[in-house]
């Protein structure tokens, strides 16, 4: 039987879309890729198409048609880029597979057969809200992007900043563009002690970023963690990257269950030491949660409709991330852990390093 999964080859979540994959690889592998006595087999498909540099629905809608046209598919695992799932859920909801997706969070994503391991957009949004609050914000300004991932994050904000006690100066939020000098007045008038990137990884913003250090290198910056990820981020300064707070799904080390502990050994021994687990993990959990519904289905595992009902009724299942549940696709697990820069341009993630 053959598990699929969709996930961008080139683009900003290229990097991820490896880490993923890997950790779909390693825990297949350590099942001998046999479940019950069928043999399972994992090929990937090309969530953005061959030439894209980021990922679409109508890729991602390509991609489930040639999984859905496959009879010995019995699970999809994928997409990645927010929003793109819009495009896969229709047709493998219609074809009744599973799908698991390990990084979509786009917000509103439901489907009959769909389910995600990780949290929606509206939950990072709070995460990076309260971190905020914990640092002593009281003035936060809003830059945001076009994006499905832009635009959930800044809709969240706006809706629950006050309950963190922390006033948006400009609710109306601004875009980045080529010369941003404009705006890089406006956030120095404004007095505001943070700034959130409601965006998608960009080329755009490493210029901005560097910029903004110029102007005011005491501000703190909010972004997800993926815009690390984008090649160009590379081109940011050590006093650029000072007071970033770069957010992400996941658990740090120190709070890792054993068999949290037990997969970044393996993941790490596995792939070198500088291989991306803590998003690795999210792709670990969704391969294994598809093979222990099959595992528990015994010799109905054959049957992609059981396979699909077992996984979305899934209750205290155990994983790296600690015990899960779903409730309509969406999983129980919802925290984050946040990547922090140091004067000289160091990182710093409690508990990763």
């Amino acid at each position: 039987m053959t598990v699929y999964t969709s996930l961008p080859s080139g683009g900003p979540y290229a990097g991820a879309a490896g880490a993923i994959f890997d950790g779909e690889q390693l825990a297949l592998a350590q099942t001998g890729g046999v479940v019950k006595g069928f043999k399972i087999v994992l090929r990937r498909l090309d969530e953005g198409g061959s030439a894209a540099l980021t990922s679409t629905a109508t890729a991602a809608g390509a991609s489930a048609r040639i999984a859905a046209g496959d009879r010995s598919t019995i699970a999809y695992i994928g997409d990645l880029t927010p929003g793109s799932s819009s495009g896969s859920i229709p047709v493998l909801s219609q074809a009744g597979i599973l799908q698991v997706s390990p990084g979509d969070t786009a917000d509103g994503l439901v489907g009959g057969t769909f389910a995600r391991v990780v949290p929606p957009d509206s939950n990072e949004a709070s995460a990076q809200l309260a971190e905020m609050g914990k640092l002593g914000v009281t003035r936060l300004y809003l830059i945001k992007d076009r994006t499905t991932y832009g635009s959930d994050i800044a809709a969240t904000a706006l809706i629950d900043a006050p309950s963190y006690g922390i006033d948006i100066v400009d609710p109306a939020g601004k875009y980045l563009r080529a010369d941003n000098r404009a705006l890089i007045r406006a956030i120095k008038k404004s007095k505001a002690q943070a700034l959130l990137y409601a965006g998608s990884p960009s080329t755009s913003l490493p210029a901005f970023w560097n910029a903004l250090s110029v102007s005011d290198g005491t501000i703190r910056k909010f972004a997800s963690a993926a815009v690390a990820g984008e090649p160009s981020w590379s081109s940011t300064s050590a006093a650029a990257r000072y007071g970033s707070y770069l957010s992400a799904p996941g658990l740090p080390r120190a709070d890792l269950p054993r068999a949290g502990s037990q997969f970044e050994n393996d993941f790490m021994s596995t792939y070198g030491t500088r291989a991306q687990w803590t998003t690795g993990i999210f792709g670990y959990v969704a391969m294994s949660g598809v093979l222990e519904a099959m595992y528990k289905l015994g010799p109905m595992a054959k049957d992609r409709g059981k396979v699909a009902d077992a996984f979305m009724r899934a209750k205290n299942l155990p994983s790296p991330l600690g015990t899960y549940s779903l409730t309509a696709g969406q999983t129980s697990f919802d925290r984050y852990f946040f990547t922090t820069y140091a004067r000289d341009g160091s990182v710093t993630t409690p508990g990763v390093d």
